[in-house]
């Protein structure tokens, strides 16, 4: 899907970033496509999950480690102010 909408829109994976409340969708999908991932912990995903992933020597698991993560899509606006 990322691969039609990059072609379609000319984006730099290197200049996007990936935002979810998902490991297994979102996330992975991010890290696949080598897009920075950002997982809101909005969803149904919670941050011991994604400990343990982190913690994993299985790469299938690692592959759902976001680089970035936030309690709330909220805490970004004050970066955005700047």
């Amino acid at each position: 899907m990322f691969d039609c909408v990059a072609s379609e829109f000319d984006i730099d994976p290197a200049r996007t970033i990936m935002v979810g409340d998902r490991l297994d969708t979102d996330i992975l999908m991010g890290n696949t496509c080598g897009l920075t991932t950002l997982l809101t912990l909005t969803g149904v995903t919670t941050l011991e999950e994604v400990k343990g992933h982190e913690e994993s020597d299985c790469p299938a698991r690692q592959s759902l480690v976001p680089d970035y993560y936030v309690d709330s899509i909220a805490d970004l606006l004050p970066a955005l102010e700047d």
